[in-house]
């Protein structure tokens, strides 16, 4: 049983530079991070707790009060900031 061709090394990953929080959330949902208040069409209001991932694959955990916690892709949720 292989871990689906996930266990091969890639020692290359060790030594690149990790970038800047700031420079790895660039883009339309630049301004998606901790603590910010947010509109979702389905959801309603949150607040932004974590952010992950950068462009495309950035994602968001944001708690819902009608909702609770939620893991929404920027790309696809259209948020807005309130």
């Amino acid at each position: 049983g292989s871990a689906g061709g996930a266990s091969w090394n890639a020692p290359w990953l060790d030594v690149a530079p990790v970038p800047h929080q700031d420079s790895a959330s660039a883009g339309p949902n630049a301004w998606v991070r901790m603590g910010v208040q947010v509109f979702h069409a389905k959801f309603g209001e949150g607040t932004v707790l974590n952010v992950e991932g950068a462009g495309d694959d950035a994602r968001a955990q944001v708690n819902f009060p009608r909702h609770g916690m939620k893991w929404l892709a920027l790309s696809v949720a259209k948020l807005t900031q309130v």
